[in-house]
């Protein structure tokens, strides 16, 4: 039995996947340059949100709603509204939704992992 399983288990070993040419109607190079485009999204999205945290809304400013300065013409004083970057925290998160999105849409239609990366 031993001598059988020695034969056999080079010829199970050399049994390789086949790729497909095309998944979906688009091939690898579709399918990668897609997943690049909407990861670099992401992180553009990411780097726009911390910009804006650190400039706009640092931490010690988590419990004020503003603060008050001088106008630089004519020296009055102006309530200036801190702001929380709303805008870009919901452009980071639908950036992510879409490539969740996408990457599961390759999923459902069968396109091999590698073709993702």
């Amino acid at each position: 039995m031993a001598l059988r399983f020695a034969f056999v288990a080079p010829l199970v070993a050399t049994v390789a996947y086949a790729e497909p040419d095309a998944v979906a109607g688009h091939d690898a190079a579709w399918w990668r340059a897609a997943s690049e485009a909407r990861a670099a999204d992401v992180e553009t999205r990411h780097a726009e949100l911390a910009a804006c945290e650190e400039r706009e809304a640092p931490p010690a400013y988590d419990a004020v709603d503003g603060y008050v300065t001088t106008g630089r013409r004519d020296g009055r004083l102006r309530y200036v509204k801190i702001r929380r970057c709303d805008e870009e925290r919901a452009a980071f998160e639908a950036a992510r939704a879409d490539l969740d999105r996408f990457e599961e849409q390759a999923r459902g239609s069968g396109v091999p992992p590698g073709w993702l990366r």
